[in-house]
């Protein structure tokens, strides 16, 4: 379950629909919480500035609950102490509105487009994959491209 603020009802709704094919993708069951905020871009630059040291704005962050996910993942992997309620906390992410409306125009796609990436993309971080090494980036590459096609927001 995704819970998004700072979004338009149409932007929520891409942004679910893009966490239930990341799932669905990795075949990953959903039984996580994740926190999304689409922002603006001087909150993301703080927040880039203080997490990471990097004082500029950027397009996406992600704060994973757990350092190395191998998913898919079972429910009985965590400790009682990592639910909330029914639900194990994930992790966070946020989205840089102003970016995001930056890059599909230099992309040359859709807003839609770039927001789905750019959510699909934070939500694969918090699940654990990351693209610092080659073997690793092909990988989550991979599967970002699957889950875009799923949801029809595809080059």
């Amino acid at each position: 379950m995704i819970n998004v603020t700072g979004a338009t009802f149409k932007e929520k709704r891409l942004i679910r629909r893009v966490e239930k094919a990341c799932y669905k993708q990795i075949g990953q069951a959903d039984f996580f919480t994740v926190e999304l905020t689409v922002s603006d871009a001087e909150t993301i630059r703080t927040l880039n500035a203080e997490r990471r040291g990097v004082d500029k704005v950027t397009d996406v962050l992600s704060f994973p609950c757990f350092d190395a996910l191998k998913p898919p993942v079972e429910q009985s992997a965590f400790k009682p102490y990592d639910y909330e309620g029914r639900r194990v906390m994930l992790g966070s992410i946020m989205i840089c509105r102003e970016r995001a409306l930056q890059q599909a125009q230099e992309f040359g796609h859709t807003y839609a487009r770039e927001l789905g990436f750019l959510t699909c993309h934070g939500m694969l971080h918090l699940l654990g994959f990351d693209h610092i090494e080659k073997d690793d980036e092909e990988i989550m590459t991979s599967y970002q491209r699957r889950i875009m096609d799923e949801v029809k927001l595809g080059r």
